[in-house]
């Protein structure tokens, strides 16, 4: 069924074209001068067509569009995009929206740019994410769906075709072997299931296997080998991003090997009653991960930006379960749980299911009901336990399609919100180049003696983040002059320890969704990051500077400038204070996601125990980022690794109290 009718794609044209224009005469020359002489030939060689050429001319774009409406957006949103539509695509609608009394597509194109422009710092929060919803989702089609045009930004988006042609620049794969359902209401019975393979599942599931038990992994992701990965965003985002490039899966990050530092291990351990964090095994299960993990940092070489910054491995895991007898059923979702009164219940048919729901009496999770990529449904039997590792936004989504009814499941979500700050240098920088984040500041991480606040690393970009949400729109022809300079810059990331909190619900299908707004707090936080990151790129020797907040003019220091002492930098430093950081008005991203399904020693105030069994459930447990109790302010591979073994441990001590206990009582 298409998304939208012509008299709408009219419209979504007519908004497209404004945001991404053809520029010809003085515009065009304009813009080419803004391009270095010494670019590259890829970016020369392209740069008349991107200057020329508007968003609904190159070939394939507005389908792009439509199957990123599809991809990103909840039904909801969808269907306020639709409206929004086709009340332009009217004179009252129009009227109403804009001020103009033509249908919009009807409007010059200057009166589109200028409703654009207004919509992004309007008063009204409709207005502002029709903004976003048009003019950003545009732009990052535009420079990650369409090739030429990203190469016009001096981006290899073809790929390095080097990338495969040497033995050492490709990692070697374990040959796994993957199984499949081989018909409708198989009964596919292991001792342990886990759903999910990211950091928390790929531990979990090597460490089970590892001690003898039969393992299984339901992965509903692909499996990718290292030489077949995708060398470019345009089919990465597709194929290894949840929702098209608006979440990332869990095994996507940045290597970042940050030990949870000792503060937080104080906080979960007093503040939340859960004493392992604290204890010897939790740093033995530190070392652990990070030996096995390889950390180090002898051999590290900064890139350019994070040179710049400082002069101002899951695959293992599941190689490791492979080899101990683990199978993997991949491109698998799970329905829901399935529980009964004891691990020795017969299994569900069609006719059954729907008593093998939670109930006073039917505690014990027996396994999964799966759905395979071709709608055919399956059950996993698990004879010893479940664990639910499929990360913060789908792990509670699991446990409430199941009839779970803890009201603290999804609550307490963290997601490490971001803003951006943009740094432009005289010479290339290449921000997709070298090694992804070597360096790291805390100088903001806590600001008022409670350990919240901000960090600042160095993000490793591609042109349609950078379009999207990094630079601000706010013309054609001042965001396309922006975008050449792009491989001449690199983007600061300030990523807070975000004190507030938000929830995972679900859609009327079952799927997840996030509701979460940024508190005031870390709003405050961000904003101290973001300040930081613009000194940051001053002192380096940046020649313009822009933030991600809209309404807000780059700096551009002049010749003789007084670097921070600097009266037009104090003044722009108080423009940038008084926009703030707020949702709707302007770039903010979430770096992880963490929180939603709580540790603690009450059920009343969490979702699972201090050794990861879901409250109220038998057998049944969570390892993955969903347990945190709070944010973990560093980057939380190393934490979920960690957190990740020791509930291994915990899973197999108590699989094994349990299979003694008759033992014991006769005894």
């Amino acid at each position: 069924m298409p998304t939208f009718t012509e008299a709408q794609l009219v419209v979504l044209r007519a908004l497209c074209d404004a945001a991404f224009q053809g520029h010809e005469g003085e515009d065009y020359n304009e813009i080419l001068a803004a391009l270095p002489a010494d670019a590259p030939l890829r970016q020369r060689e392209k740069v008349e067509a991107f200057i020329s050429t508007k968003f609904s001319d190159w070939p394939g774009a507005v389908a792009a569009l439509d199957q990123q409406f599809q991809d990103s957006l909840s039904p909801t949103n969808l269907a306020d995009i639709q409206l929004t539509l086709t009340l332009l695509g009217t004179r009252a609608g129009t009227l109403l929206l804009t001020g103009h009394t033509s249908a919009f597509a009807d409007l010059t194109l200057e009166q589109r740019e200028k409703v654009l422009k207004g919509w992004s710092t309007s008063r009204l929060l409709l207005l502002r994410k029709a903004y976003r919803g048009f003019a950003c989702l545009s732009l990052f089609v535009a420079y990650t769906a369409i090739d030429d045009v990203a190469l016009a930004t001096g981006y290899p988006a073809l790929g390095d075709p080097n990338r495969a042609q040497s033995a050492s620049r490709v990692r070697s794969h374990h040959p796994y072997v993957f199984k499949s359902i081989s018909a409708p209401f198989e009964v596919i019975e292991t001792d342990v299931l886990v759903i999910g393979s990211g950091a928390g599942g790929g531990v979990v599931v090597s460490q089970m296997a590892q001690k003898g038990w039969k393992t299984l992994v339901v992965e509903k992701g692909r499996y990718f080998k290292p030489e077949d990965l995708p060398g470019n965003p345009k089919e990465g985002m597709g194929s290894l991003y949840e929702s098209s490039g608006l979440f990332a899966t869990e095994v996507l990050n940045w290597a970042a090997s940050l030990a949870p530092q000792g503060f937080l291990r104080k906080e979960w351990a007093n503040s939340f009653g859960l004493p392992h964090f604290l204890s010897p095994e939790y740093t033995s299960s530190i070392e652990f991960v990070q030996k096995r993990m390889g950390v180090s940092a002898a051999n590290i070489e900064h890139s350019a930006a994070n040179s710049h910054f400082i002069d101002g491995g899951t695959v293992s895991w599941l190689a490791d379960a492979a080899q101990a007898g683990c199978e993997f059923l991949i491109e698998t979702s799970v329905e829901r749980l399935l529980f009964a009164s004891s691990s020795t219940s017969p299994s569900p048919t069609p006719e059954t299911l729907h008593a093998f729901t939670p109930t006073a009496s039917r505690k014990r999770c027996i396994g999964a009901l799966l759905k395979s990529k071709d709608g055919t449904l399956a059950i996993v039997r698990a004879k010893e336990a479940v664990v639910v590792s499929a990360g913060s936004i789908n792990s509670p989504a699991v446990l409430m399609r199941s009839g779970l009814k803890n009201p603290r499941i999804g609550k307490n979500l963290r997601l490490h919100p971001t803003s951006f700050v943009t740094g432009y240098y005289d010479e290339l920088i290449n921000p997709w180049d070298g090694s992804i984040m070597t360096a790291v500041s805390s100088a903001r991480e806590n600001l008022d003696g409670s350990h919240y606040g901000s960090k600042l690393e160095v993000m490793m970009s591609f042109p349609g983040g950078t379009a999207a949400a990094f630079v601000p729109w706010t013309a054609s022809k001042e965001h396309k002059i922006a975008l050449l300079g792009y491989n001449r810059s690199f983007t600061l990331i300030a990523i807070c320890r975000d004190r507030g909190s938000g929830q995972i619900v679900l859609d009327k299908d079952g799927r997840a969704r996030i509701d979460y707004r940024l508190d005031s707090y870390d709003g405050l936080s961000l904003l101290a990051g973001v300040v930081a990151g613009c000194e940051i790129h001053l002192a380096a020797g940046a020649n313009r500077i822009t933030t991600a907040q809209c309404g807000v003019e780059p700096y551009i220091p002049e010749p003789g400038h007084k670097f921070l002492a600097d009266p037009k930098w104090i003044e722009w430093i108080a423009t940038v204070e008084k926009a703030g950081i707020h949702p709707t008005w302007g770039g903010i991203g979430s770096a992880h996601q963490m929180g939603s399904n709580q540790m603690g020693s009450k059920p009343t105030t969490s979702v699972v125990d201090p050794r990861g069994r879901v409250w109220g459930t038998d057998g049944l447990y969570v390892a993955d980022a969903s347990v945190f109790p709070t944010s973990s302010g560093v980057n939380p591979m190393i934490t979920v690794l960690a957190t990740a073994h020791s509930i291994a441990q915990f899973i197999d001590e108590d699989i094994r109290v349990a299979a003694s206990s008759p033992i014991m009582a006769h005894l």
